[in-house]
């Protein structure tokens, strides 16, 4: 498996595409892997015109798991090594929610290695005073009874990481069996496994990139999100501080675009590169036959 070394982890990572193509780079959010870029059809699409990469962050996938450095200031680290070792140009960067902020503190770190941005329902720690009542999303409440079907209590800050990895690796054998029936037994193993890091917390962490540092960003961002997306609030922000940015909705999709909806998705990424590096889309996407919804946040299983 093709590996990059940074300063204290190694980063599993796929490449495909043609030599000589822009690149894209992609990063996923938190619990996740590369894998959703495949299982979506976004690699397969953009690698008719792109030279993609996509990375497993730190913590994840086939990633190496340090004790601590989850902030966006050490993921762009991790950017920035992987990026140099794999000699890429300068590249268009899609992340998805905590993802999206890891590619938001690269662009203002490195921006000779960012050329443009799709920031996928980002959760930036900056904007974190933005999302304190969660009552403002509609989806609030089958969230939480989403999660009580798990075996998990929501409550407070819905988007306390720290305190959602410390419920996990302690559930009791009843809640645990609740959890492995309804979100299966990987996602269970993907938080027990960041529990003993610094990542609940780090997430939390501006790391040097405050709100006041975001309109120096000024490459070109799209910032798209789902149609009843809990992260709306933080994505209107954005908008409105990134001086080169426009906005874009997935419909029928809440923070999982490129589960809910991902024929749509993928064509909205392909559409926002393909305009920064004036190339022509290819030809729409069409539908899954049955989309792979998020367990947690699909109203319809309740």
């Amino acid at each position: 498996m093709p590996h990059t070394q940074t300063t204290n982890a190694k980063l599993f990572y796929q490449q495909v595409g043609p030599a000589g193509a822009p690149d894209v780079v992609l990063v996923h959010g938190v619990t996740g892997n590369m894998a959703v870029w495949m299982l979506s059809g976004l690699l397969q699409k953009l690698s008719t015109q792109f030279r993609v990469t996509a990375y497993d962050m730190r913590g994840h996938g086939h990633s190496d798991t340090p004790d601590a450095g989850y902030t966006t200031r050490h993921m762009s680290d991790d950017f920035a090594a992987l990026h140099e070792e794999l000699g890429l140009g300068p590249a268009y960067v899609l992340g998805h929610s905590y993802g999206g902020a890891v590619a938001l503190h690269s662009a203002l770190r490195f921006p000779d290695s960012v050329e443009g941005l799709v920031l996928s329902d980002p959760f930036v720690p900056a904007l974190h005073h933005l999302q304190k009542d969660p009552r403002k999303w509609k989806g609030y409440l089958k969230y939480k009874l989403n999660a009580a079907t798990a075996g998990m209590y929501i409550g407070g800050d819905l988007w306390d990481l720290s305190a959602m990895l410390e419920q996990a690796a302690n559930l009791s054998p009843r809640r645990r069996s609740m959890f492995v029936k309804r979100a299966g037994q990987g996602a269970l193993d993907r938080l027990v496994r960041l529990h003993p890091t610094t990542c609940g917390k780090d997430v939390a962490d501006q790391a040097g990139m405050g709100e006041a540092d975001l309109p120096t960003i000024g490459c070109p961002t799209v910032c798209l999100f789902g149609e009843h997306s809990p992260f709306m609030p933080m994505g209107e922000r954005l908008a409105e501080l990134l001086p080169n940015a426009t906005t874009d909705t997935v419909p029928k999709a809440q923070h999982f675009g490129f589960e809910e909806n991902p024929a749509e998705f993928v064509d909205r990424v392909e559409r926002a590169f393909c305009g920064m590096a004036g190339l022509t889309p290819t030809a729409p996407s069409r539908p899954l036959a049955e989309a792979r919804v998020n367990v947690m946040t699909n109203s319809q299983q309740v």
